[in-house]
């Protein structure tokens, strides 16, 4: 009997052993918020991936809202962020984009592991589809 309990006792420290190591740890991501046109909305947490190359690290923070979705694109170069694109599709029914080099204008402001990205995209809006617009856009999101 003695012994039983031993070997009970051992599988039980196994078992949490192997239960504690074998999951990892992870805090879900704050949701986003994303403004547009001077209308605010939370939405789901961003998803965030980084790939790296001669340049520098490039962060992708990808944020879908109901049928939208907003695509920002980041290059972390030594102490600097400096922001490269904004797709905005379909989000209360404006399409459009601001890029480096391109049309509209973008800022980013990062702080630990915050972005802050402003500025203006240039695209159509489903209100009067004939006509392009400018639109100013603020994301915050957690990567």
């Amino acid at each position: 009997m003695n012994r039983l309990v031993k070997v009970v006792g051992m599988a039980s420290v196994v078992v949490a052993a192997v239960a504690a190591c074998g999951s990892p740890e992870t805090v879900p991501r704050a949701a986003a918020h994303l403004t547009l046109d001077g209308t605010s909305r939370t939405t789901r947490p961003p998803a965030c991936s980084r790939v790296a190359d001669d340049k520098g690290q490039w962060q992708t923070i990808d944020i879908l809202d109901h049928e939208g979705q907003v695509e920002a694109v980041v290059l972390l170069s030594g102490d600097r962020a400096i922001p490269k694109w904004v797709k905005i599709r379909n989000i209360d029914g404006f399409n459009g984009s601001a890029w480096a080099g391109g049309v509209g204008e973008t800022h980013v402001d990062l702080v630990k592991s915050k972005y802050t990205i402003t500025g203006s995209a240039y695209g159509i809006s489903s209100k009067n589809p004939n006509t392009t617009v400018t639109t100013e856009f603020k994301i915050v999101a957690d990567c």
